[in-house]
């Protein structure tokens, strides 16, 4: 194959020459070594196609801290919603771009549309999302808006069966967190 990029421009007259079948055999490995970095440049032009330094790339473009601990497709996920974000044009516009952002069960929002109040309530699972949460929202959202972004500490209904003990006895964690660290989350009202 290598041999072929290069012989195909050749005269057939020369073609037959063992000097130039060498050489088309070093030219071809070359001009193959090209094309892949070429290929290289232009997929990690695009967020579906990059390669995992193309993403650090575009991530330390757009300001994105931390993202060198993310797998690629998680990398490649956070860079999407960052990159597809723009002001919501309806609350349901809002939510879809939640749902990517999050996932359709780590968080609960609820316009207060007489107050002009959005409260978004995080599960302990994507508590790192928090901040980013804050800032962007608060870019893309009406600036009449008040917005509050919490953290959701309160597990019981989804372990109300066992008691505080029973989950210290038998270390339980929620999204990461310790039993003993949950109380660092609490909502302050």
């Amino acid at each position: 194959m290598r041999e072929n990029r290069y012989s195909e421009y050749l005269p057939s007259t020369v073609r037959e020459l063992q000097e130039f079948q060498k050489l088309a055999e070093i030219e071809g490995q070359i001009l193959e070594e090209e094309a892949t970095a070429r290929d290289r440049v232009v997929n990690n032009q695009w967020i579906l196609t990059a390669e995992r330094s193309g993403l650090l790339r575009l991530a330390k473009m757009m300001g994105f801290l931390g993202a060198e601990v993310l797998e690629t497709e998680e990398l490649r996920k956070e860079i999407l919603y960052r990159w597809n974000s723009r002001s919501p044009y309806t609350w349901f516009h809002l939510l879809d771009w939640l749902d990517g952002c999050c996932g359709e069960e780590n968080y609960k929002a609820t316009l207060e549309r007489e107050k002009y109040f959005l409260h978004l309530v995080l599960e302990l699972s994507i508590k790192e999302k928090r901040d980013f949460l804050q800032k962007h929202l608060r870019k893309i959202i009406p600036a009449n808006l008040t917005l509050k972004v919490d953290l959701n500490t309160n597990t019981h209904g989804k372990v109300g069966w066992m008691t505080h003990g029973k989950m210290k006895e038998l270390g339980w964690s929620y999204g990461q967190i310790p039993f003993e660290d949950l109380t660092l989350y609490q909502i302050k009202e």
